[in-house]
């Protein structure tokens, strides 16, 4: 008996959450977006890969509080993946992967970290168990099917209902429901309830985050620059204010931004911390105009 093994291009939760990483990279370049018209060509309800990412979706957000009734879920959702046309979806995800890499570089694309890739691998190997005539290593079956029951019994004592208002995620609040799961997919939440209104620059930062989160070299020289625009505007602004508070305030924050420059890999902390001297710079500047 042999391993299972995961297939990224054949995993339709994982290459929708790249899909849905893809279309807010293109909204926030300011470009229209053909991630959006491949979502809406391969994921509409009539296609056969809507109906395998819903049961994808159903393990991953469905929470129980105790593992028999956790078990007993996974075994209805494998019982209606047996019942999905293999046939169809074989050629939909076929044309999908086929469209993606006409259109992007696919190891490129497939490269992003997706902060729930075990669970949808150990989905997608479940759901391999039931469709394919081959003999699986049963620890291999039993371990899958162990991070997914963890994942629905632990994520029911953490979950929490975040309400999220962007701007930035408005035009897909307008579209059908086949798109509505996309905005909560988004980098973009993390931030959405410590700031209202995204500066240009703030934009900015996201989207290379975004584009460039696995090119190191790339990222790391963006966010230098943008620390010593920072840091400039932020004297600048420094200087025109007389509170002893706030001048404190902004030296402490000029100082930890300042060794942002020097970490060798940017993380969403250091991504957090550049947002906030951002907000602190446009508050310092309105109050200066009044």
């Amino acid at each position: 008996m042999k391993k299972i093994k995961h297939s990224k291009f054949k995993n339709t939760g994982f290459i929708f959450e790249l899909l849905v990483r893809q279309i807010t990279s293109e909204i926030m370049s300011a470009n229209k977006s053909v991630a959006e018209k491949i979502l809406k060509e391969y994921f509409n309800s009539k296609k056969e890969l809507s109906k395998e990412l819903k049961l994808y979706q159903y393990l991953i957000n469905e929470k129980y509080n105790s593992e028999s009734k956790a078990e007993q879920f996974i075994n209805t959702i494998l019982q209606a993946r047996k019942r999905l046309d293999e046939t169809k979806l074989t050629r939909e995800k076929y044309n999908l992967i086929k469209e993606i890499k006409e259109t992007y570089n696919l190891d490129e694309f497939i490269k992003s970290p997706i902060s729930n890739y075990k669970t949808l691998a150990s989905i997608y190997k479940i759901f391999e168990t039931i469709t394919s005539e081959e003999q699986f290593d049963p620890t291999d079956i039993v371990s899958s099917r162990f991070t997914i029951a963890e994942n629905i019994i632990n994520s029911s004592i953490q979950n929490k209902d975040v309400k999220i208002k962007d701007a930035v995620l408005e035009e897909y609040r307008k579209q059908d429901d086949d798109l509505r799961a996309v905005s909560y997919k988004l980098l973009v939440e993390s931030f959405n309830t410590k700031y209202k209104n995204l500066t240009e620059e703030q934009k900015g930062l996201l989207r290379e985050y975004i584009n460039n989160i696995n090119n190191t070299g790339k990222l790391n020289e963006y966010v230098s620059n943008e620390v010593f625009n920072l840091v400039t505007n932020l004297k600048e602004v420094g200087s025109k204010i007389s509170d002893k508070v706030t001048k404190i305030k902004l030296a402490e924050t000029i100082a930890n931004i300042r060794k942002i420059k020097s970490v060798k890999k940017i993380k969403e902390q250091h991504l957090s911390a550049l947002m906030m001297s951002y907000e602190l710079l446009k508050e310092l500047k309105e109050s200066i105009k009044k």
